[in-house]
């Protein structure tokens, strides 16, 4: 069964902290080994955790999966974020901040998935976003998607934790 992943970058990868002040959220996490702060120039400050980039790259790397970015970094996500930490494969970049519309309660996000969904027809679908459960609109449109569907939204100063990765494997079957 092809699978399609959507991963958001900060709050997902990046546990949002500022470093100097706050210690990496390993405890919240399950991710007890190495730790690294953010030292992107421009990005905002966190931490990331080795554990879960291997756990990701395992999951990138099944046959039936594909992963795709769908960030506000747009194309700092594939050219900066992934290689810094570690993230392997060929992840697309699905682009589309610019037309996000918040005044009128439109996500660019949202309308980019359903563009890409309807496109390229996943038999499943893993959306992983902090800001997912923000919008209604979009709860609702995964809901009513006749293929099964896994919304990850960790906490944003946690990022992903080690039950996301271990729920997402489960549902992909590796």
């Amino acid at each position: 069964m092809k699978t399609t992943v959507y991963s958001d970058a900060d709050g997902i990868w990046v546990a949002w902290s500022d470093h100097r002040f706050t210690a990496a959220p390993a405890g919240q996490t399950g991710w007890h080994g190495s730790w690294h702060p953010v030292t992107i120039p421009g990005s905002f400050p966190g931490y990331w955790a080795e554990e879960s980039v291997e756990a990701m790259n395992r999951i990138a790397a099944h046959p039936d999966v594909t992963v795709k970015w769908l960030t506000a970094w747009e194309e700092g996500a594939p050219e900066q974020l992934a290689p810094t930490i570690g993230l392997t494969g060929t992840w697309e970049m699905i682009p589309g901040v610019e037309e996000d519309d918040m005044a009128n309660w439109s996500w660019w996000k949202l309308a980019k998935i359903r563009e890409d969904i309807a496109r390229t027809r996943p038999d499943r679908v893993v959306w992983m976003d902090d800001d997912i459960r923000s919008d209604p609109k979009a709860l609702e449109w995964l809901g009513s998607l006749e293929i099964p569907v896994l919304v990850i939204c960790p906490r944003t100063e946690h990022g992903l934790t080690m039950d996301h990765l271990a729920e997402i494997e489960a549902f992909i079957g590796t």
